[in-house]
Order: C-alpha cells, then structure tokens, then sequence
C-alpha cells in the first residue's frame, strides 16, 4: 500500500463536508450525507468448481435534506453526480408531507473502535480469493469423495465510511472483513443428504481460516445420510444455530424493531420490562464486540454503537431505535440506525448475541426423552401472529437421551410466542452466523409430523 495515499476515510468525509455546504445552498434547512467506498475480491465456487472471480471497487453517497418536518432523499454511486442528487434530495423533501417526527440525528461524541481494520487487507489480491476458494474445495475433498460443495464463496472486503451534517454529525473510519460460507451435500449411491450451511468471518487477513467452516458442513451433510420417515407426537424440539437463524431470529428482529412498534405491528411495544419469553433467554446487541461482523464505532446516522440489553432472563428492557423511531416514542436513540447509501436509515441490530446457557449441547441431548434435533429450518414464519409450520432439514430423532436416526420429511409446527415461553435449555456452545452468535436452543411441547 502505498503509505502516501490519502486514506479513504478522510476523503470520504471532506467530500461529505462539501456536500452538506451544496444541500444547503439549494434551501435546505439541515442536510446530511453518508458515503461509502469498498473494493471488494470474490471468488465463488459451484458443485465442487472453481466459477467467477471478480474484483468490484465503488463509492458511493446517500443524501438526506429536511425543510421543516419533510425530508427528501437521493443517492448516487457518481461523484460526479452530486449536486444532481442534492437538488433532488431539496425537490423530494418540499413535495414530501410533513412529519414532527422527521428530525436530524443530534451529534454525540463517538469513540473509535480498534480493531476492525487490517493494513493488510489493502494488498489482499483476487489471486489470494481464488487461493482460498480452492483451499475449500480441497478441504471437501480429502474429507469424503461422497461430499459435494454445491455453492461456496470467499470475499475480501476493503471498505471506509463517513457522515456529516450541518447539524454538527461527523464522523468516519475504515474497515476490512474477510468473510467465507459452505452450501455442502452427500451423495451416496441414490441416497442424498439434506444441505447443511455454515458460515466464518475474520477481520484480519492473518484470521483467516476457511477448513474448519467446510468440515463442518460436510460432517453434517454426511450425518444426515439415510434419513427414514420420522414420527407424529408432540415432544422437544432442538433448534441448533442454524435453525434458531431461520425460526426464532425472524420474529426476535421484527418484534423488537421499534419501526415496526410505530406501525402498530409489533405485540412487544406495549411490553417493556415484562416477560415475554421464558427466563432461559437473554439478549444483548453488541455494537462494539470485538471481532464482529457488525461492529462499528457508528451507525448509518452517525450516532455511536454501544452495548444494548434486549433481554434480561425472558424479561424484554429494549427495543431498537434509530431517531425516527426515538422521536416518534419519545424514548432516548439506542444508535441502531441500519442500511447502506443507498437508502433512507432503517432500524437493524448490530452483532445480536443469545446468551449461552449453562449446559453442553451433548448433555442436553442426553436430558431429551423424545424428541428431534433440527439443523435447519424451511418454512413459514409470520412475525405479527408468530405462527409457523415448515420442514425440519438435517433432522435426527431423539429417543432417551440419544440421536437414534437422521430423519426426512418431518414437518414442525406451532406458534413463536408460545415456543419462547417454552424454551427448557440453551447449550452453553455458540456459533457465529453473518452478524449473529447463536447456542443451541431447546423447546417444550412443539407438534412434530413424520411422513407417512
């Protein structure tokens, strides 16, 4: 990297600086612009072979300007294009209708995260993705000729961000995430195994590691070889890391989105500092955890990340706000303001963490009489009414206390809201998934109907 080049970050905010004067001068009251650059190298792979490889770079900016209670928004990956996207961000927001709650972020002091950028991401090559890619496919490979690695990738990203306001908002950092993912089958004369997906992350280049997260994926894949009908009753369902993603994590995000409390579509609004879930469950948002595929020192608004307790033992404390939603409820901005340039703030979590129970995933097994372990979920989940009904993927029956049998084509059904009032265990393991830490959770009393 060439030491004299003007950091990313520093022209980003200079350029937003500029921006803000441009919004201004158009008659705007307030004006804010957010701006992104990220190059980013890929490599993909498709039934076991090696397919495109790319390297993308591009900056772009989000800009939103406020006449009163209207706001207008425009975004541009030209910045050439600016001062087109500022006149129509003026244009917008004196045709938009008026809102109270429609105010600029308010500017507070942001601490700098470390960690979250590696120097050495900036030599980080295509070839290098490829080399990765490979090593995936190798490392299906050696393990079992029955393993197929049915889609795969490897991406290096190298990114800066920024913000600034004529409220007084500025901010701006790099960043750099090296992230990996397998989609693995098993294939064993006419028996084929259920996918099995998993998923790693590092922030530095020296963190890399992309075996573990394939040998995961085929040892699970190969697990469900040979799966047989399941059976009909009503017992405990085991939802591991990947099911609890697909089931439980849907309904978590749309109930604790304090957008959605605003709309009047979330059950939760009312229920800040009451159970809504069974004492098992905990949960935190970790804006700052180091390491995380979420972390960052500020959100899209340039409001800054701290830690935020959702859940204490079942007992909801917090919904997520951006300054919409902390204007509109009257309730401090718990800086969760999420989405990209290209669109207005929305409202996301940051790295979600389920706290880890006080049991091994084995042991809790071994207290299951009768049951399934779920690997992942396919279905419908309805986050307002909380029903669901789908297929349980990379199943195995649990019969006292131990896995009996992979099964197929055994169906799981119920309502959310009462399967959290129902969790019995949480396994003291997790696994890291995108932006998410996630243990194994258990669930009282679910309907399970094998096929016939």
């Amino acid at each position: 990297m060439n030491t004299h080049e003007r950091r990313k970050d520093v022209e980003l905010l200079d350029r937003c600086r500029q921006t803000v004067r441009c919004i201004e001068r158009l008659g705007a009251d307030t004006a804010e612009v957010y701006g992104e650059y990220t190059r980013s190298m890929s490599s993909t792979v498709e039934k076991h072979d090696l397919q495109i490889s790319r390297s993308q770079t591009e900056a772009s900016f989000g800009i939103r300007a406020w006449i009163g209670g209207k706001v207008g928004f425009a975004s541009t990956n030209s910045p050439d294009r600016l001062e087109e996207a500022c006149s129509d961000a003026v244009t917008l927001a004196k045709a938009s209708p008026e809102d109270e709650h429609n105010r600029p972020p308010r500017p507070r002091e942001i601490r700098p995260m470390e960690g979250i950028y590696d120097p050495c991401a900036e030599d980080f090559s295509v070839d290098l993705a490829v080399g990765e890619a490979i090593r995936m496919i190798e490392t299906a490979s050696a393990l079992d000729s029955r393993v197929i690695l049915g889609d795969a990738a490897f991406s290096a990203d190298v990114y800066a961000r920024a913000i600034a306001s004529s409220r007084g908002v500025e901010a701006s950092e790099r960043g750099s995430l090296f992230s990996y993912y397998a989609l693995t089958t098993a294939v064993d004369g006419e028996q084929i195994s259920n996918f099995d997906f998993q998923f790693g992350a590092s922030r530095t280049a020296e963190g890399i590691d992309v075996a573990p997260v394939v040998r995961r994926a085929c040892v699970n894949a190969l697990g469900s070889l040979g799966a047989t009908s399941g059976e009909s009753f009503v017992g405990d369902v085991l939802l591991t890391p990947s099911a609890v993603q697909e089931l439980l994590v849907p309904l978590i995000l749309f109930q604790t989105n304090a957008r959605n409390v605003v709309r009047g579509m979330s059950r939760w609004g009312s229920s800040l500092g009451k159970s809504v879930a069974a004492t098992h469950l905990s949960i935190v948002d970790r804006g700052r955890l180091p390491g995380g595929v979420g972390t960052a020192a500020f959100d899209r608004e340039g409001i800054p990340h701290e830690d935020c307790m959702i859940m204490v033992e079942g007992r909801l404390e917090s919904l997520l706000h951006n300054t919409y939603t902390s204007e509109a409820l009257g309730v401090a901005n718990t800086g969760h303001a999420s989405g990209s340039s290209r669109s207005v703030p929305g409202v996301g979590p940051t790295n979600l963490e389920i706290a880890p129970g006080h049991i091994e995933r084995e042991a809790l097994i071994a207290d299951t009489r009768k049951g399934i372990l779920v690997s992942r979920y396919s279905g419908n989940v309805d986050p307002v009414s909380g029903d669901f009904s789908g297929v349980a993927k990379g199943a195995y029956l649990i019969r006292n206390g131990k896995l009996e049998r992979p099964v197929a084509g055994t169906l799981i059904s119920g309502n959310l809201f009462e399967a959290l009032a129902r969790i019995s265990g949480i396994s003291s393991e997790r696994d890291s998934l995108f932006n998410l830490i996630l243990p194994t959770i258990r669930i009282d009393q679910v309907s399970i109907t094998g096929s016939p």
